[in-house]
């Protein structure tokens, strides 16, 4: 017997067979990682290629806000932080436009086309010495040139107050610029009376033109939006004031009258905010339907010291007079009222 025979004899089949199911098995573990690994990496894929049409998608919603429904909520004004200065300005100009000219503080004296003495009615001389005798409220007559600018004047002809024949409405601003005036002055347009005297003054405003179209006038309030609440307008035509009112309905308007059938049908004209009437109309019981019809009553021309104390007492919210020591007069009656 060898020593080999001592030894227990090894199977090297079955060891064969667990060293081939020991590989099966690792090589089958390898395959599933391997299987794990491609289905993760195709999640891994479809889950960016989901988050990117989701980025796409999100991007496509905000240009559609801001092309189609931003421009419609500036449009109708609920979005902040989205006007233009343009539009900033405007909203500003609008509610000052609408500030209301029917409750300024005034005393109820208006110096008819300023007061001339020895000057020229309508001037800047004339609205000066207004100023100085302690009127600060004037009263002044505009036409319309050729091109819808208004210029200062009684009388649509310029020969009265400046020796040329020309009628304001046959010609332009551009020739209408060049006129002086008798006293030297040159003719003033109505925007540079109101640019000169700002809100030191109260301009009550008489369109002398029949045109019904308030343009011109408007274009002269718009221009001076901050100064709208010092500007009053008047006019022997309703049409004009109507559609004045129509456009800027907190400014005040005064239908001028010198006959008994106009005045019964401004009566009945609730938009209007005075009548201003000839004084041979005027009497204590108009004086006081005036006043029950909600409106105002101021009386014109008036240039008799014994008329303007009438009239006064007789209650009118006004006079339009000639006279430089009105003021002094409606002094005098208010310190007799308060003794």
């Amino acid at each position: 017997m060898s020593m080999a025979d001592n030894y227990p004899k090894t199977n090297s089949a079955g060891s064969n067979d667990r060293l081939s199911k020991s590989t099966s098995v690792t090589g089958s573990k390898a395959v599933k990682a391997k299987v794990r690994k491609k289905r993760l990496r195709r999640s891994l894929v479809r889950g960016i290629k989901k988050f990117f049409i989701a980025l796409i998608a999100i991007a496509c919603c905000l240009v559609f806000m801001h092309t189609l429904i931003v421009p419609s909520i500036v449009d109708t004004h609920l979005s902040s932080g989205e006007f233009s200065d343009e539009q900033m300005i405007a909203f500003a100009n609008e509610r000052l436009l609408n500030r209301s000219s029917k409750s300024l503080s005034r005393i109820p004296v208006f110096a008819h086309r300023g007061f001339v003495n020895d000057t020229v009615d309508n001037s800047y001389a004339s609205f000066d010495l207004a100023l100085l005798s302690g009127c600060p409220q004037i009263e002044l007559d505009v036409h319309a040139s050729s091109d819808g600018v208004l210029y200062v004047s009684h009388d649509n002809n310029l020969s009265s107050i400046s020796g040329s024949n020309w009628n304001i409405t046959d010609h332009t601003s551009a020739e209408l610029d060049g006129i002086l005036m008798k006293n030297g002055e040159k003719l003033h347009r109505l925007s540079e009376v109101i640019e000169r005297y700002r809100d030191q003054m109260i301009y009550l405003v008489e369109l002398k033109d029949d045109n019904p179209d308030p343009a011109p006038f408007l274009d002269v309030v718009r221009g001076h939006p901050k100064l709208a609440e010092n500007i009053q307008v008047q006019s022997f035509y309703p049409e004009v004031l109507e559609n004045i009112h129509t456009e800027l309905p907190n400014m005040f308007v005064q239908y001028l009258i010198n006959d008994r059938n106009t005045y019964n049908e401004a009566l009945k004209m609730e938009w209007l905010d005075s009548i201003a009437l000839d004084q041979k109309l005027v009497t204590q019981q108009v004086v006081d339907q005036v006043h029950q019809a909600s409106k105002e009553i101021w009386v014109w021309t008036v240039d008799s010291v014994d008329k303007v104390r009438e009239y006064l007492r007789m209650g009118v919210n006004g006079v339009i007079t000639d006279l430089d020591s009105a003021v002094i007069i409606f002094k005098e009656m208010s310190f007799e009222e308060d003794k």
